[in-house]
């Protein structure tokens, strides 16, 4: 996958780490770091939990943080944003797969209800991922039928040695899931991107010497910090006009890690 924000990362800092899950802000938070962090990381995993670049030591004490998405928006997210950046994985491997036909139906600009609902289903649709995003983990994954795909891939990326956890023999069921999230998640914060801003600004400005901020890093925020842009073009008003009953139900059931966490409703 190409982009940045077609791909999550383990970025780590210093003095914190950054467990970055993408369409959830995480390019803001990047530009933000570049500005407000002196050095460069001290180690960067794509597509990787923290256990990837550290599979011993984890933290050490270090301080990490990760951001989250309305689960909901966050599909609509990762649909539209496919229509405008076509080598992004759904986008690429649908072609790939099923031919300009395929495309035309799942990414169709011009239908947006119908086509991002089609989506939507086969995304949530076992068979797809093992027909259509074959070198895609969650495709082989145990977890896949009551999983849906932005919860895993968050526990991917906030959970140590997920290769090993994220199988039907630990994880049988949602409130298996659940409770290994709580028991297990990595991070000590989680902004919510839906308050980035304000949130992400305060946190730094009372973290400058814990995680070494740079001083003048209130100047920064004010010159840099302006409500995060949404990298995708969406046609309908907000992300609940694409949704039915059915689908926002389908949402429910299956990304009830993230909702159930964070406390998110449609």
């Amino acid at each position: 996958m190409t982009g940045h924000d077609d791909e999550e990362a383990m970025i780590e800092y210093e003095k914190f780490i950054y467990l970055d899950m993408y369409k959830t802000g995480s390019s803001y938070v990047v530009a933000l770091l570049n500005r407000l962090v002196a050095g460069k990381p001290v180690r960067a995993f794509r597509h990787a939990p923290l256990t990837k670049g550290r599979p011993f030591f984890w933290k050490q004490g270090k301080y990490a943080f990760a951001t989250v998405r309305n689960p909901w928006d966050w599909y609509v997210s990762m649909w539209s944003y496919s229509i405008e950046q076509p080598n992004v994985v759904f986008f690429r491997d649908v072609r790939k797969s099923l031919g300009e036909d395929g495309v035309n139906r799942l990414f169709d600009r011009s239908n947006p209800k119908e086509s991002f609902r089609l989506w939507l289903r086969s995304v949530n649709d076992p068979s797809f991922f093992k027909t259509i995003e074959t070198e895609n983990p969650y495709a082989h994954s145990s977890v896949n039928p009551f999983l849906g795909f932005y919860s895993y891939r968050f526990l991917r990326v906030t959970t140590p040695h997920p290769a090993l956890a994220l199988n039907r023999a630990y994880l049988w069921n949602m409130d298996r899931a659940i409770a290994h999230q709580k028991r297990w998640a990595i991070y000590d914060h989680v902004f919510k991107s839906e308050t980035l801003t304000q949130d992400f600004s305060t946190f730094v400005l009372e973290n400058i010497d814990r995680c070494g901020f740079k001083k003048n890093a209130e100047a920064i925020l004010r010159k840099h910090a302006p409500q995060p842009k949404n990298t995708s073009t969406r046609t309908l008003t907000t992300y609940r006009d694409y949704y039915d009953d059915e689908l926002r139900d389908l949402v429910a059931r299956r990304d009830r890690l993230m909702i159930d966490l964070f406390g998110y409703e449609f």
